[in-house]
Parts: C-alpha cells; structure tokens; sequence
C-alpha cells in the first residue's frame, strides 16, 4: 500500500501554506501559526516584517547547501546520494510556502487596498526572488496550485521554466508599482529591512533580479537572455555600487530573539568554531596565485584563525596528518590536508570522525559573518568576539554584477568589455570587505588595513592571468574565480555559476574517487512529498533543473 496516498489532506497545508479542511470549531485555534500574521488581525507593515525575515531564511539554507557543495565550507558525504536526506529541506520548504508566499499574496490585496504599493511592489520583488530561489535548489516546484487553501490541498508541480518567467513577470509588475502606482502619496514601510522603504533602490534590485534570472538561464533560452540583458544595460540601472547592495543585515542580539548571523552562531561558540570551512576555498584564496599567503587583501576579513602556530598538530587533532593525497588528487592544483599559516579547514566529502579540533579550526571572519577580524591575535573564539554577528547576507553585490556582465559579454556577446567588467568586480568586492567593519563600529588595525599597493598588486595579477587566457573559455574561467571568491558568504550563486559552466574547474574532488554524480539538484523535502498525494520524490539526485545544460562533468 502506499501510504502516503491516504494521508488526510489538511497534514499538507503545514507545509504548503494555505487554508484548511474544518475539522470542528475547537481545532480552529490550533491551525494559526502565531509567528505568521492572519488577514484579518494584521497590518501591512507586520505582514512585510514576516516575508523579509523569510526571505532571508531561505536564502541562507539555499547559500548553505550550495556553499557546502562548491567547497566554500565542507560537505562531509562521503558521497553525494547520501549528503542529505529529504528531512534536511523541510524547513526552507516551509518557510518559502509560509513565510513568504502565503504573507505576500495576504499583504497584497490589504496593501493595495490602502495605496500602499511601496509594499505592494517590495512584496512581488520578495516572491519572485523566493520562487526563483526554490526552483534554482530543487527544479520544477507547486506554484500555480500552491498556497490555494482547501481549493487545492495536494498541488501538483509546475515546471522550473515557468516558475522563472513568472518571476520575470512579478518583477516587471513590482517595477510598475514602484514606479508608477507609488508616484502619488503613499505610505512606505516603518520597518523595511533591506532598504528602509527607498523605492529607488529596490527598482534597481529588481532590475538586478532580472539579470540574474536573464544569465542564469542563458543555456536554454540564449537569444532572450541577450535581448533582455541587453535592455537592462541600456537602462542602465543595475546595482553597481555597495550603497545599492541586496543584503539583509544582522543584529547583535544574543537571544530572545537571536539576531546574529547564522555563521557567527555556527563558529563562535563555548567550544570553539563549530564546522569547518573548505581546505579548497581557503587554498584558492591564500595560495593558489603564489603571491603569498596574505596577498589577497580581502583575506584577513574573511577568516578568523584561531591558531598562528601550528605546533603540536598530530593524528588525534587531524587525522589526515601525515597521509598521502588519494590516488585520484592532482597535487600540483588540488590540495589535500592542507595547512598553511594557521588555517584550518576540511577537505570535500570528509566524513571521517571529529576530532577535538574544535578550537584550532578557522573561523568565519568579520566579513560577512560580523565575527573577529584576524590581526594575527593567536587566541580561541568566544561566544562574544569581533562584531559580535553584526553581519550581512550577501544575497547581491555590486561586484556579482560586474562578473555576471563579464559572464554575459564573453558567452552571449552583450555590451561590455570583459576585462574591465573582470577589474571593476573585484575592485568592488574588495572596497566593499574593507569598509564593512566600519559600518558596524568595528576599528581595524591601522596596520592590517591593505594599502593601494597590495590590492592592486592583486588585480594586476588577476589580468595578468586574463590576459594570457588563449581562448574564451579559458577567459572566463579566469572571471568565474573571482566571482566564486567575491560570493563569500553566497554560496547560493555560486552553486548556480558551478551547474551552469563548470568553473572553477580545478575545484578539489571527493575524498571518495567514485563519489556518484554531483548533485544537481536537491531532494524534495519529506513533509512534501509524504504528505501530497500529487508528489513523488525525484529518481536521483542528479535531476537537473530547467536552465541546467552544461555538458560537462561536474565533481
């Protein structure tokens, strides 16, 4: 029997969202979740409150999971079939369906109700960017029949490539919204996390949406996304500087709510740091140029390391000490057990024991996670240290979108001058690490501070290596790796980035030589698929989504 197929259908709107069969008046009060607003006890600006934090809930498990797999922090595997479990996506299954869709599509007819179509068009932005989000992580998903109440409790799933243009149409109605139906008086949020209400800036993220979704897709629909990237750089109102960014930003607060960043929870505790950050990303960051170990000046600002000296590292602290790289390694490119300086990671698909290295592990620095800055203090986390989780999530820089331009230029011919899209993006990441501390009232050492010198010792030679790139595809191998080192802290695009081109190549393999295909998509979560009688989980996790063509081999 499959038991799932008899499930009563009320059990699946905890998850999707909606309404709700009546089953008897004295149950009414327990199908309200008191975190979420209902319509008819509820403001709009208490509904937009809501989707933000949402929002950025999803993004941070979507940036961690991609994270893990691109080897900005570690995936323990050993294999990818079992990485996750479909329990690991109920929450950000939840969240997006609860959260964020159900609180828009209830803010949207209040809010228009009172002209208040700042939130309205803020909403649409939110949705679109959410909906994109789930697709990106987990390929076709409900929309169309989502959120419906008892007039669909068992929606079935649309395809990946309409949830997209769905989006684009959201966007394009936020941007009217804000634009058109806001000019008159209208009220703007009291409490707008992102940008304090400023219509402006959020016209110009959803400009910058749209590029994302344009690029992200460009395998599967080459001559749309050239047409419509085109218009966005003729428009010419793209996020382009750091006072622009779509970022949400974190608080200080311990507890009662915890406001701190995710990472800064995960690495500063009582015990030390609590999971480790990829020995690959901090390899290609510290030494992969050969420019010296600090050379790259965005480096103090990223990782805190708790040990300078390594001295009394053995088997029983790191167990990989002392124990040739797999057969399946290349060692000139693909570090193993690699430890330089004090910096303390894990290599991909180690799933061997922990051990007790709890306080000699690398730490998430002060951008973007508001822990320490690392002046070489040589001391252990605390649960109160640096900026004390005053951190931000990098959901889009003004460097992504040099790099993705950069990306548009080589592969679909649009306008622009790849090399200086390539300089532009990494001089704008860089400027953006240093000043953040200051925005938070965190003092850097005057000494650490990189001066002109170094950081355009390293853009030099960043051209250096584009200029010597014999083809286009070599190009933008050179560009995508700036990218994936500017998107610390989202990995979410760079997961994507990885799907669509393959780059970095010489990311580090598995441990495992054989690991099974990578991931190309996520299982769906357990609540979905036990609970609708129209959902079935995927064969495999090699199920790629819509815009996912690439040919190649990914590890």
């Amino acid at each position: 029997m499959n038991f799932k197929k008899i499930i009563i259908p009320i059990v699946l709107l905890t998850t999707l969202g909606g309404g709700c069969s009546k089953v008897g008046d004295k149950f009414d009060g327990l199908l309200d979740n008191p975190n979420n607003p209902t319509p008819d006890a509820a403001n709009v600006d208490l509904f937009l409150n809501r989707v933000e934090l949402g929002v950025q809930s999803v993004f941070n498990t979507a940036a961690t999971v991609g994270g893990k797999l691109t080897r900005h922090e570690i995936f323990y595997g050993p294999i990818y079939q079992n990485g996750y479990s479909p329990e690991d996506f109920n929450g950000i299954w939840s969240t997006a369906y609860t959260s964020v869709l159900q609180n828009v599509n209830n803010m949207i007819p209040l809010a228009e109700s009172q002209n208040r179509f700042v939130h309205v068009g803020i909403g649409k932005i939110l949705k679109a960017y959410t909906i994109a989000t789930l697709v990106d992580v987990f390929g076709d998903i409900p929309y169309s029949e989502a959120n419906l109440g008892i007039d669909n409790t068992n929606p079935s799933i649309d395809g990946g490539a309409s949830v997209y243009a769905a989006a684009l149409v959201l966007l394009d109605e936020a941007i009217a919204d804000l634009t058109q139906r806001a000019v008159t008086a209208t009220p703007n949020p009291t409490n707008d996390l992102f940008y304090g209400g400023n219509r402006a800036r959020w016209v110009t993220a959803a400009k910058t949406i749209k590029l994302r979704l344009l690029l992200t897709s460009r395998l599967v629909n080459a001559t749309e996304a050239k047409s419509g990237i085109e218009a966005l750089i003729t428009e010419g109102n793209l996020i382009d500087m750091p006072a622009e960014d779509f970022s949400f930003k974190y608080g200080t607060k311990q507890d009662a709510p915890n406001s701190r960043h995710p990472k800064y929870n995960t690495y500063y505790t009582a015990t030390g740091a609590g999971d480790y950050i990829g020995t690959y990303f901090m390899w290609a960051m510290t030494q992969e140029k050969g420019l010296g170990t600090f050379s790259d000046p965005r480096t103090r600002y990223y990782f805190y390391r708790q040990k300078v000296n390594l001295g009394g590292i053995n088997e029983d602290n790191l167990p990989c000490a002392g124990i040739n790289p797999p057969a399946h390694y290349v060692s000139t490119d693909q570090p193993y057990c690699w430890l330089s300086a004090g910096f303390w990671g894990r290599d991909h698909g180690d799933n061997s024991g922990i051990p007790p290295d709890g306080t000699f592990r690398t730490a998430w620095g002060i951008y973007p996670a508001g822990g320490q800055f690392d002046a070489s203090q040589n001391s252990r986390v605390t649960i109160n240290m640096g900026a004390q989780g005053a951190g931000i999530a990098p959901m889009w820089m003004s460097s992504f979108t040099d790099f993705v331009l950069a990306e548009s230029a080589l592969t679909l011919g649009t306008t622009g001058d790849p090399r200086v899209l390539l300089e532009s993006g990494i001089r704008k990441s860089i400027a953006t690490v240093i000043a953040y501390p200051a925005t938070v009232g965190y003092s850097v050492p005057a000494d650490f501070v990189p001066t002109a010198a170094a950081i355009n010792n390293y853009v030099n030679k960043v051209l250096e290596l584009y200029d010597a790139a014999g083809t286009t595809k070599d190009k933008l191998e050179v560009v995508l790796k700036e990218y994936y080192l500017a998107a610390w802290g989202n990995g979410l695009e760079v997961y994507n980035t990885y799907r669509r081109t393959g780059m970095p190549s010489n990311i580090q393999p598995t441990l495992q030589a054989t690991p099974g295909k990578f991931m190309s998509s996520f299982w769906y979560p357990a609540d979905f698929v036990n609970l609708n009688q129209n959902a079935d989980q995927k064969p495999g996790l090699d199920s790629k989504v819509f815009w996912d063509t690439y040919a190649g081999e990914l590890k």
